[in-house]
């Protein structure tokens, strides 16, 4: 059975996400942009290819996230998670960067 990451249907998704935000969302960065899955399209498969539910993340930024925030990529991800990584992340740029983050 085809993996729905090797589909065209998520090819598309993936560009679609990447060109409409243009920068990683968490750092600014416009290096390795990746389309990350607000809500995980493994438990979501209903909203997998919905353009709402992409944001884009540097590879940096999305492996952070997935590793020390979530501690897997594996983990199950839903928007709640992510809206905490960002208030995460805008703390530590207005505490301790002065509002830069790179």
């Amino acid at each position: 059975m085809k993996s729905w990451r090797k589909t065209a249907e998520y090819r598309k998704w993936r560009a679609i996400v990447i060109r409409r935000d243009k920068r990683c969302v968490a750092c600014n960065s416009i290096k390795e942009r990746q389309a990350h899955h607000i809500n995980d399209a493994t438990h979501h498969p209903d909203l997998r290819f919905d353009i709402d539910n992409g944001i884009t993340m540097c590879k940096q930024c999305h492996t952070q996230f997935h590793t020390n925030f979530k501690k897997s990529f594996r983990a199950k991800c839903t928007k709640y998670d992510f809206d905490n990584f960002m208030a995460l992340i805008k703390y530590f740029k207005e505490k301790f960067l002065n509002g830069k983050l790179n």
